[in-house]
């Protein structure tokens, strides 16, 4: 029998926290002989305020257990993940502002055994707090959308995926701390999965939906999130070449051409929309905040998103 590790990060959404955890106590869970789930919930406030919500909950369906972290940052969280699950074969991620569709752990799991996979990522779609712009929602920019089951040749990240931890122990793997408030320490994780030769898989029935407040739901917020992607791609770049000048150097080159490609065409498509943000306007300006991005990691500057 294998035992399952759900774990949940959690800061300061007690209420986002108390809602997942009964979405999760009613659950489908893979076949009890071949299954035993548990739940970890990982709490990163420094007050420890997350512990009363585990103690109210109501006749859990599977054990769960409460996992204090006083380090600042997420990637302090998913080392102690990784830690808490030594004894333990498979790790699921979902974040405490999501919730799961129906059948979604039954789904990771049943990608799992059928792909033999190292990782399966499932699909998270936006759910909008308040209203959104047009462009925004049609654009699909929240969303992190898995179209089918297949294999996947792409790291993704772990607001909703499934691990088999013991590729992660051949390897010796863990989340990079000098990340945990930038971002992207998963990408770069699984990343390094990847180059080792491990094998990746897409479930798409393995569907969860993330809460966008309000202050997500802008322009300017997007834009900084997409800056730090494309310093975790410059990253990604120069850890795939070996490091060294001439990778990080080739990471900015992709950064120039990014930026010069990106910017112009958002001008040009901000001023065909009539002069108001559109979805191919917002395309090309993801295209170039990447590069600027990579230009971050050329010149050692760092994109604090979760600086607190």
């Amino acid at each position: 029998m294998k035992s399952l590790v759900i774990c949940v990060p959690t800061y300061r959404r007690n209420a986002e926290l108390a809602e997942l955890i009964d979405a999760l106590q009613v659950q489908a869970l893979p076949p009890g002989e071949h299954v035993q789930v548990r739940l970890i919930i990982i709490d990163n406030n420094p007050g420890g305020d997350a512990a009363p919500v585990i103690e109210a909950a109501n006749a859990p369906a599977f054990p769960i257990s409460y996992l204090h972290e006083t380090r600042a940052g997420v990637t302090h969280v998913r080392n102690r993940a990784l830690d808490a699950t030594a004894a333990d074969d498979l790790l699921v991620f979902i974040d405490d502002d999501e919730l799961p569709a129906e059948g979604w752990l039954v789904e990771l799991y049943r990608r799992y055994e059928e792909s033999g996979a190292a990782v399966v990522f499932g699909s998270v779609e936006a759910r909008y707090e308040s209203v959104a712009p047009d462009w925004m929602v049609s654009g699909g920019f929240h969303d992190k959308k898995v179209l089918s089951d297949g294999p996947r040749t792409l790291p993704g990240a772990t607001d909703n995926c499934l691990i088999d931890l013991a590729a992660v122990r051949r390897h010796g793997l863990a989340f990079d701390p000098a990340l945990t408030l930038i971002g992207g320490e998963d990408t770069l994780f699984f990343d390094a999965l990847l180059r080792r030769g491990e094998v990746f898989a897409d479930a798409a029935g393995a569907l969860t939906y993330e809460r966008i407040p309000s202050d997500r739901a802008t322009l300017s917020w997007l834009t900084k999130r997409w800056r730090r992607t494309g310093l975790t791609d410059a990253r990604m770049i120069a850890g795939r070449r070996g490091g060294g000048r001439f990778a990080t150097w080739r990471a900015g080159l992709d950064g120039v051409i990014r930026i010069a490609a990106g910017g112009p065409l958002a001008g040009l498509s901000w001023l065909a929309g009539g002069m108001k943000t559109n979805v191919r306007q917002a395309r090309f300006l993801y295209t170039y905040q990447r590069g600027r991005g990579m230009l971050d990691f050329v010149a050692r500057r760092d994109v604090n998103e979760y600086g607190r």
